[in-house]
């Protein structure tokens, strides 16, 4: 009886279904196109055009059916019907230049906030990598060209700290053609050239600083890696995600690559030191089988006249797509082999120079299955699974000239003998990593209709991902001692590292299942609803959440539209952050190295050995509202969206004071002969070791809008410009420990509490782009504006507590923690820090091309072409800005 009755409520749920045929043509030629893609744009219900270009599509509803027509090398078409039609044709054009209407700018497609990057807004910036393409978002500014560090992003937010930045920047999430990009397992963590051997600052002369870093583990996925030939189209949700997307708190990016028949196409880039060749084809067999293959190689350098820092990338791609007779079963199995090498040479003037290599190459393997069975409940299940494995080395190797010293290797706590080194030797460190990472996932989607014209598109999945390093890891021999074996120096205790296999890391695995309840209702003309409401629950290595998210968006009239979100999520801690391995502090046994002339060189390290796993670390969580509103006037559409985004258990790094009993040692010193050492008893030894821990926090709120005003068609020419205002308020929970200047007070460190840093941040952009269409050329210049910039980073100088010897915490009262008599060593003379824009900064780029009839197109792109350089000032100091510089440079393409 019970299930008659569920029976009967689900038959008056469900409404008559309409069937839609149709006939895919091309628009130049009126021939058939085979393989094109349809899908309802309500539902994601879809189907396959046959061979003649024929297709039929189910829709679950009557009113407002708008269906989306999509093939490799066409634009794509979205065309609705009206409620009587149930026969189409569609005509679909030539993706070029000589289409009436180009889109060059980052567009809204869908009903929330996310942007749209097709083919043309990716060709507009002449991009080597994905960052390029990226920077045209709203609140994003063009940089100095520079592929000789490494790339990462961030949306709506204005830290510009590289912890508070780069903890964000780790939650923005990748995705390629539904498989996730992971950089969890990156366990790369020495930068070979910024770090110098025993924790001496020494790098590269021509990779200085930090301004060239080439190893991100931590810091989220590296853009350099990404080039842009391959890719067909890019959404960029920087709201609310679906709840089928995970292990993300800071954005989310979605890439879709070409699939299907195209031509040869070849292309040659080159701006300032660096080139690019690419070439693609894809191959039709027949109307249910096509193979694309691509190839890019990029090489880079810093400076044009030598090869001293130098990145080179090449990338292959191969995918092949193949669906049954009935377009009921469509898979597309892709394989992409890479290799990225960041390469330093040594200056042939200075002997002391470092050699630095960050070598990675790897191979993925990912696989796309789309069903529409006849016979169950389900209209479509879609299973995706991919597995990606690299081998990573960073290598340093750098001649040293220091005094005498001695090391050891040993991996077990006491005393032992040490290797005494000679004053020159030449210093080796590696880091072998081998990530892998694997991804699998299984969907069910079901649209159904009530009677009173309820849309509902239900979705229901499960995902699993794993991620290990099987790496050789941390090594070095002692003829090549590096920053891993690092002596304790005078009375600060210095934690160094040893040789570490990735092979004792564990592999962390992350489980989920989603729920989605797509909405779509009309209660009127242009009166629309449309909910987006899903939870997804998370299990990260057995932390368990439940993560709700909701996108709406209600249409009044014809000219207003609003729009709301909110949503969690959460990022799990890399295996990098997770595993680090033991710390060890090794200590001079006496009075150092005991040598006589002649007889002998001795002496005894003692090695006292630190934990240094940091398994108790809980993924980072990220709580994220928006409201927005859409405004269509006959002049523009308008675009408008606020947001207030907290990130909540970031990663961040504190010391942490302890003790432990280690041995009391006495060296016997008899004449000439070779002394030894006796044990006399323990002793306490205090020192500061170091944890990875959930103490970040931070706040970003911002209104961001997008203008895209009407053609002007008297002049060809769009206009369009977007803005961001953003307020970021980062806050980390750690304690810092300042040495007391009195050596001999009982006060041995000051304890002070961090304070919030808050930057703002107000940018905005414009796009002028004059199309001609008979004559396939396109025109670009875009401007970019920094009209408000400034940075708050406070200084406490007053400490609220100290440390004694034993390292016992005392608080001070807080009316004597201004006490300079009583607490002087004590309180720092520091300033805060603050920065403010004194005057607003302007950038112009600009992009001319042209596309000819037989297959041939050049365009030009130059960054900052008016050759402007603005200065700033920060307390009378004068400094240039960090607009990008003058750059200009060409791609040429053909295609047979």
């Amino acid at each position: 009886m019970r299930f008659i009755t569920i029976l009967l409520l689900f038959t008056q749920i469900l409404f008559s279904q309409k069937t839609i045929s149709g006939k895919v043509l091309s628009k130049e030629t009126s021939t058939s196109l085979a393989g094109v893609f349809v899908r309802d744009t309500k539902t994601e219900n879809w189907t396959i055009s046959d061979k003649d270009g024929n297709f039929t599509i189910t829709i679950p509803y009557f009113q407002d059916i708008e269906l989306n027509f999509s093939i490799l090398g066409k634009k794509d078409v979205n065309q609705t019907l009206k409620n009587n039609q149930s026969t189409i044709t569609v005509y679909l054009e030539d993706n070029t230049l000589f289409l009436k209407e180009v889109v060059v700018t980052a567009e809204k497609k869908r009903q929330y906030s996310e942007l749209t990057l097709g083919t043309n807004a990716i060709n507009n910036v002449q991009a080597f990598s994905l960052d390029d393409v990226l920077q045209q978002l709203p609140g994003q500014t063009t940089v100095d060209f520079n592929l000789n560090q490494f790339k990462n992003i961030v949306f709506r937010s204005a830290s510009d700290g590289n912890s508070s930045k780069n903890n964000k920047a780790f939650g923005t999430a990748f995705v390629i053609n539904d498989i996730p990009i992971s950089n969890n397992e990156n366990m790369q963590s020495l930068n070979p050239n910024v770090t110098g051997p025993y924790g001496y600052y020494r790098p590269n002369t021509f990779g200085a600083s930090s301004t060239n870093m080439f190893t991100n583990a931590n810091y989220g996925v590296d853009l350099r890696e990404i080039p842009t030939n391959s890719i067909e189209e890019i959404k960029v949700i920087q709201g609310i995600p679906s709840a089928k997307y995970g292990d993300l708190t800071s954005g989310l990016v979605l890439i879709t690559t070409k699939v299907g028949y195209s031509p040869y196409r070849v292309s040659a880039s080159i701006r300032d030191a660096t080139t690019e060749f690419n070439l693609t084809k894809g191959v039709k067999f027949n109307a249910n089988n096509s193979m694309n293959i691509g190839f890019n190689y990029l090489d880079s350098k810093t400076d044009p006249r030598n090869n001293l820092l130098s990145y080179q990338r090449v990338n292959g791609s191969f995918s092949w797509q193949t669906k049954n007779k009935s377009s009921k079963i469509k898979n597309t199995l892709s394989t992409t082999f890479r290799a990225n090498i960041d390469d330093a040479k040594k200056d042939p003037d200075d002997i002391t120079d470092a050699v630095v290599k960050n070598d990675k190459k790897g191979i993925s393997i990912s696989d796309n299955f789309m069903w529409k069975p006849n016979n169950l409940w389900v209209d479509g299940i879609n299973i995706n699974s991919g597995f990606s494995y690299d081998k990573q080395l960073s290598r340093k190797e750098q001649w040293m000239n220091t005094s005498l010293t001695a090391a050891t290797n040993s991996l077990e706590a006491g005393i032992h003998e040490a290797y005494v080194l000679p004053s020159q030797y030449t210093s080796i460190a590696t880091v072998e990593g081998i990530p892998i990472s694997s991804f699998f996932s299984i969907e069910a989607n079901k649209a159904i209709t009530n009677k009173a014209q309820w849309v509902h598109s239900l979705v229901f999945g499960l995902s699993g991902r794993t991620s290990s390093n099987k790496g050789e890891g941390r090594k070095s021999g002692i003829s090549g001692l590096q920053n891993f074996y690092t002596l304790d120096q005078a009375n600060e205790s210095i934690l160094g590292y040893r040789d570490y296999n990735f092979n004792r890391v564990r592999t962390e695995s992350q489980i989920s299942a989603y729920f989605e309840d797509r909405i779509y209702k009309k209660f009127e003309e242009n009166r629309i609803l449309n909910i987006d409401f899903g939870v997804r629950y998370e299990n990260q290595a057995g932390n368990v959440s439940l993560q709700p998210r909701l996108n709406s968006s209600y249409s009044i009239n014809k000219t207003f539209r609003f729009r709301g979100g909110l949503g969690l999520s959460s990022k799990a801690p890399s295996l990098n952050q997770l595993y680090t391995g033991e710390r060890y502090i090794d200590r001079l046994v006496g009075n150092g190295i005991y040598s006589y002339p002649g007889v002998y060189q001795k002496a005894w390290i003692q090695t006292i050995i630190a934990p240094g796993d940091n398994l108790n670390l809980k993924p980072s969580k990220s709580y994220r509202t928006e409201a927005g509103l859409d405004i269509n006037l006959p002049f523009a559409d308008i675009n408008v969206t606020g947001y207030y985004n907290t990130l909540n258990n970031g990663f961040t790094s504190q010391l942490v004071p302890v003790y432990q009993e280690v041995p009391k040692v006495t060296v016997n010193i008899v004449g000439a002969e070779i002394p030894t050492y006796e044990i006399t008893g323990t002793e306490k030894f205090y020192y500061f070791t170091q944890s990875v821990q959930n103490n970040s926090t931070s706040k970003d709120f911002g209104v961001e809008s997008i203008i895209n005003f009407q053609k002007i068609k008297a002049l060809n020419l769009d206009v369009s410009m977007n803005a961001s205002y953003v307020k970021s308020n980062d806050f980390n929970r750690t304690v810092l420990y300042v040495k007391s200047t009195n050596l001999l007070a009982e006060e041995k460190y000051g304890i002070y509490n961090s304070d919030p840093v808050v930057n703002e941040n107000f940018t905005a952009s414009f796009n002028f782009n004059y199309h001609i269409p008979k004559a396939g050329l396109v025109l670009s210049l875009r401007s970019e504006h920094i009209l408000l910039q400034t940075s708050n980073s406070p200084t406490r100088n007053f400490p609220n507590g100290y440390l004694d010897s034993q390292l016992v915490y005392h608080e001070i009262p807080e009316e004597d923690r201004t006490n300079t008599q009583k607490y002087g060593h004590l309180i720092r003379d520091l300033d805060t820090s603050q920065y403010k824009l004194d005057r607003m900064l302007h950038n112009f780029h600009l992009r001319v091309s042209k596309d000819f009839l037989n297959g041939f197109s050049v365009s030009f792109y130059s960054t900052n072409f008016l050759n402007l350089k603005p200065y700033y000032y920060v307390e009378g100091e004068r400094y240039p800005s960090d607009i990008a510089n003058f750059s200009f440079g060409t791609r040429l393409n053909y295609q047979f």
